[in-house]
Formats: structure tokens, C-alpha cells, sequence
């Protein structure tokens, strides 16, 4: 649940960290080109005004019956791009650029400065211009200068900003989202390690917690929350299995009368029924009592089993049982120990489990054969329905019964997982030759392989 969190975190962070980026270079471009427009205006304005200027000047010095340099007033205006017009108070024309035989726009003498727009023609441009007044040869003249709309320096400029500055938009965008992404998942790492640590708590491990250290406040009263809820969960599972515990150890004395009263009954029609009852109950009270004290197993570092004993000493035990259920019981083990590291009362405890359910499941007048193999492993093998594939998963589940037969309570077999999984060992089920079904064990190899002379007992082929 965590890691989905960590992750649709991420993604809204993803998406909100472009969204931001591309409105705030969209906006700063924005306000960059009205800046850009409106100081270009400006100078269109202050260049228009100098150009004339220029002119008025040159007029200003001309007297008058001194000839009109029109070389001096041309100047500048060469390219095409520009034109200019001197027009008299009455509207004529006293000097112009070339191709210029008329003012360029009315005078206005209300305006000291009047700038004017010239529509293009056809294919004519468009021009921008201003009027200002001046003297020439003791006369009032209107001086009017106008260049293409947007040539004056807009185009030169703009074309420079695009090879100077507009370039850089793009590497900044990448290097922006980038360095934001970068920012984001260091700042959500830490989420993702309490998500990681969170998936690795399974159902064994509700006492561990997760880190608190060097986490930022927004996660930390996350990770907090959750600690407090796995110790919330942690007392309520330690109290429903002492109350297990404490039920089935009280449970043990009651049934050992009860069995014990029945088994000097009179005989009557019903009284194997009633022994086999009583013995179920007997051995789910053992069973509740197996499963809490896996809770507080606790594996000497030394400790060593030899599995070749192990194996007879259940076979032994459950003789009687496979007898009266006409079943057999074989062993095949050598004379040489098979010794692994665990704890030969929980190791005894989960064969002893799987046998008793290769009892349940194997057909009458077969036999379950127990093997032992060097170096760590122990099979018991039945000759049952067998457990098709799909449902392999589902059997070590607590409480799980097969359909054909509800044996028991379900808790045999998640026992020996249980246990198996303590000893850092495996199990694994197989199809037997011939029909029925293979559990295997494997466990880990002691810490010391010291041989030890076991005595041999054979129980092979008890029948029933």
C-alpha cells in the first residue's frame, strides 16, 4: 500500500513538476517578449525622432538663397527601407527622399511629435513615421521621416536575441525538468525505503518497525503512523496467541482424563467412534500448542539432528496408528547418520505432522514411506489422490483442507512450513511413481558435520 502511495506520489509530482516548468517558461517568455516589444517601441520612437532631427538640423543651417544639400539629407536612407518629406506649412514639398513626390501624411501642427502609420499598397510595406516641425530659410517646414514598420530595429534585434538568447529556452526547459526530477526523487527516497522496509514485514515479523531516523516531517508522521499501527497489531496477535497457548495447555489435562475414561469403557456399538473423536481432539490441542510455541523457537547454534533417528523414532511412534488404520509404514535410511542444524524436538513435531496426514490421504493397505537422503533431505511419500499443482500453494496455509477429505483441523501442514521455514530450510511437493504424493524436505547442514554412530532400527514394512 506504501510503495502504490510512494508511487502515485511520484507521478502526480511528475506531472505537476512539467506543468509548473512549462507555465513558467511560458509565462517568463511572455513577459520577456512585452518587454522585448515594448523597449523596441521606444527605440523605434527615439531612432524616428533622431533621424529627423538629423534632417532638421541640416535644414536649420541652410540660409536662406543657399542651395538644399540633398546628399546631406539622404544620407541614411540608401537601403530602401526609409523615406523622408520637408513640407511647408501649406503642404508643399520641399525636399524629399527619392520616389517621394508628396508628404508622407498630413501635418498636424497641434503635435510638436506626431508619429504616424503609412498601410502599404499591393506589395508596399507598411511604414512608420513621424512628423516634427523646424525652420528652413526663416520658414516653419514640417520634417517627416518613415521606415518599413518593424525594420528599424526590431528584426535585427529580434534576429540577434534568436541566435544569441532564444536558444538557450530549450537546454534550460531540459536542464530545469531535470534537475526538479532529480530534487524530487531524492526528496522521496526516503519513502520509498519505508515502503521497501514495509513489504519485507510479513506475518512473522510484526515486531519490526520501521526506521524513523533521517526522515523528512511530511514522512515521518507517515511512517510513524504506521509503526503505531503495527504495535497496536503487535498486541493484538501476541494476545490471541497466548490465549491459544494458555487454552490449549489447559485443554491438555481435560482431554488425557477424557481418553483415559474411554479407553476403560465397556465395548459398545460406538466406542471406536468415540475413541477416534477423542483422539482428534487430542491431537488438535497438541497441534494448537506446536503452533505457539513456533513463536518462541529458538535454534541452538550447535545444535544437530540426525535425521536417520528422527525418521524411526516417528515411524516407532505412529506404528499403532497406521496399524489400526490398515495402513503400513516403511523407512529407508542407512546406517550412517544424516545430520542437519535445528532443534530435534520441532524437526520431530513437523515429521510427525506429515506423516499423520500421509496416514489420512494414502489408500488402505499401502504404505507411507519415510526416506532419508544425504546430505540434508527427507521425504515422506503417500499413495493418495495426490495434490494437483494449482492447489500446491494452498496446502501449507493454516486451516486448509482438501475436499475429499476433511481430516483434522488444517493446522498439521502449516506446522511443518512453519518450521521448516524457522530452520531456513524447504519444502517442496512432488507427484510420486505410481500415484500419490512426495513431500520433501531439504534443511541446512550443521554448523560442524560431526558423525556420530547411530544404531540402526528397522521398522520397514510394519503392517496393518
Amino acid at each position: 500500500m506504501m510503495r502504490r502511495a510512494a508511487s502515485s506520489i511520484w507521478v502526480r509530482l511528475i506531472i505537476g513538476l512539467v506543468a509548473v516548468s512549462v507555465l513558467a517558461v511560458a509565462a517568463a517568455s511572455t513577459m520577456l517578449f512585452l518587454r522585448f516589444k515594448s523597449t523596441n517601441s521606444q527605440f523605434r520612437e527615439r531612432t524616428l525622432q533622431q533621424q529627423a532631427r538629423v534632417i532638421s538640423k541640416v535644414l536649420k543651417r541652410t540660409g536662406a538663397g543657399e542651395p538644399l544639400q540633398l546628399r546631406d539629407l539622404s544620407e541614411g536612407f540608401q537601403d530602401g527601407k526609409g523615406k523622408f518629406a520637408v513640407v511647408s506649412d501649406a503642404g508643399e514639398l520641399v525636399a524629399a527622399s527619392p520616389g517621394v513626390t508628396a508628404a508622407l501624411a498630413p501635418v498636424n501642427r497641434d503635435e510638436p511629435r506626431d508619429f504616424f502609420i503609412l498601410e502599404g499598397k499591393g506589395a508596399e510595406p507598411a511604414y512608420y513615421g513621424i512628423s516634427i516641425p523646424t525652420r528652413y530659410a526663416a520658414k516653419s517646414v514640417w520634417v517627416q521621416v518613415a521606415f518599413v514598420s518593424g525594420d528599424i530595429v526590431f528584426d535585427s534585434v529580434l534576429e540577434e536575441f534568436l541566435k544569441d538568447v532564444a536558444w538557450i529556452w530549450g537546454p534550460f526547459v531540459v536542464l530545469f525538468l531535470l534537475v526538479n526530477l532529480a530534487v524530487a526523487r531524492i526528496g522521496l527516497e526516503p519513502l520509498r525505503v519505508a515502503a521497501r522496509k514495509v513489504e519485507e514485514i510479513g506475518p512473522g515479523d510484526v515486531m519490526t518497525r520501521i526506521p524513523e531516523k533521517g526522515l523528512p516531517r511530511e514522512v515521518l508522521a507517515l511512517v510513524r503512523g504506521v509503526n503505531r499501527a503495527f504495535d497496536r497489531l503487535e498486541t493484538a496477535i501476541a494476545g490471541q496467541k497466548h490465549f491459544i497457548a494458555d487454552a490449549a495447555h489447559e485443554l491438555r489435562t481435560p482431554v488425557a482424563v477424557l481418553r483415559a475414561h474411554v479407553d476403560v469403557l465397556p465395548r459398545f456399538a460406538g466406542i471406536e467412534a468415540l475413541k477416534e473423536e477423542v483422539g482428534s481432539i487430542q491431537r488438535l490441542v497438541e497441534q494448537l500448542l506446536d503452533s505457539a510455541r513456533l513463536d518462541a523457537l529458538v535454534i541452538d547454534p550447535g545444535a544437530q539432528v540426525d535425521l536417520c533417528a528422527l525418521a524411526r523414532d516417528v515411524a516407532m511412534a505412529l506404528a499403532p496408528l497406521a496399524v489400526a488404520r490398515n495402513r503400513s509404514l516403511e523407512v529407508e535410511a542407512g546406517n550412517a547418520p544424516v545430520l542437519v542444524h535445528g532443534s530435534a524436538d520441532y524437526l520431530q513435531r513437523a515429521v510427525r505432522n506429515l506423516v499423520e496426514n500421509a496416514i489420512d490421504h494414502t489408500a488402505p493397505a499401502t504404505a507411507v514411506t519415510i526416506t532419508v537422503e544425504a546430505p540434508a533431505t527427507l521425504t515422506v511419500g503417500d499413495r493418495g489422490p495426490g495434490i494437483a499443482p494449482e492447489m500446491r500453494s494452498q496446502v501449507f496455509q493454516r486451516f486448509w483442507q482438501t475436499r475429499q477429505t476433511r481430516t483434522g483441523a488444517g493446522l498439521g501442514l502449516d506446522i511443518v512450513a512453519r518450521t521448516v521455514a524457522a530452520h531456513q530450510g524447504s519444502i517442496e511437493i512432488r507427484d510420486r511413481a505410481g500415484g500419490g504424493t512426495v513431500f520433501v524436505l531439504t534443511l541446512p547442514a550443521p554448523p560442524s558435520d560431526t558423525a556420530r554412530a547411530v544404531p540402526r532400527l528397522d521398522v520397514a514394512g510394519i503392517d496393518g
